[in-house]
């Protein structure tokens, strides 16, 4: 769940704020009712600081500070800088959603019950055809599967948080690894089907979470998003995930350092579903 639209109560209402978020995942939450407990910590002129504790059957589950700050009003010393990991242009997006892009290809994730891939299944991914090199970075352009949704920027949190498969390329037969998952998604296309497949090898457990927002999303929202995660070591069960969101002007939308698990993962049989609530 992501916090930060829920830490601006405090502030006042005539300031319109972006967060900087940092968060620390104690617990696993249930699906259900949830209480947000927020403490104001600093109140400032530019920049206020409130401590949120997610709290489930009397337990806190996630606590963590948000800063909040009003980017439509922010001001200091600015200097342009090049794109991330030397990035060009977008690509022509209408040429992605009607497959004649020959370098990436379209594909949703199959909804299942017990599956924790289901937070994403009502989102459109497009992955490069050609595998990424080297193995610790991923992206991925991603749409709503439905035309009326767009992106907000309280969902920048949540999203950040559901797109770092690094591990899988580690993983000469995972089916999600940057090699398989374009493969997979070409020959599903062919088929007129979903791709298969409801579970990654390993579970990825959030254990800390730092979110920084750097453009505010169009009020409206925004249709589409890149992401692209990168893991800088891979030791002992843990792994980071550097996390850079960008808009279709390749801008920086936001930024995310995350620290994960590499835990078990409960392996469901494939099966051909249709994904729930996908218009795919």
């Amino acid at each position: 769940m992501e916090m930060s639209d829920n830490a601006r109560v405090p502030l006042s209402e005539a300031i319109v704020s972006t967060p900087i978020d940092s968060h620390s995942f104690l617990r696993p939450g249930v699906a259900g009712k949830a209480t947000v407990v927020i403490k104001d910590t600093k109140l400032g002129f530019n920049i206020s600081t409130v401590h949120f504790a997610l709290v489930q059957d009397d337990t806190e589950r996630v606590v963590g500070y948000a800063s909040n700050t009003n980017l439509e009003t922010e001001q200091g010393v600015s200097f342009p800088i090049p794109r991330p990991f030397g990035l060009g242009t977008s690509p022509d997006l209408t040429k992605l959603l009607d497959g004649s892009d020959p370098d990436w290809v379209g594909y949703s994730v199959p909804w299942h019950p017990h599956s924790f891939l289901k937070g994403i299944t009502h989102f459109q991914f497009f992955s490069p055809v050609k595998a990424l090199s080297p193995k610790n970075i991923t992206e991925v352009w991603v749409r709503f599967s439905r035309n009326d949704q767009r992106f907000t920027t309280e969902m920048l949190g949540s999203l950040a948080d559901h797109w770092r498969r690094m591990i899988e390329n580690y993983v000469p037969e995972s089916a999600w690894n940057n090699e398989q998952l374009p493969k997979r998604a070409i020959q599903a296309a062919k088929e007129g089907r979903q791709i298969l497949g409801y579970s990654t090898s390993y579970g990825y457990p959030t254990l800390a979470m730092h979110l920084e927002v750097k453009k505010k999303l169009p009020s409206k929202g925004a249709p589409w998003l890149f992401m692209r995660a990168r893991s800088t070591k891979i030791k002992n069960g843990r792994f980071d995930a550097e996390v850079t969101i960008m808009d279709e002007e390749m801008e920086v939308v936001a930024l995310s350092h995350q620290i994960s698990f590499i835990t078990k993962s409960m392996q469901i049989a494939d099966r051909k579903r249709s994904p729930k609530g996908s218009n795919l």
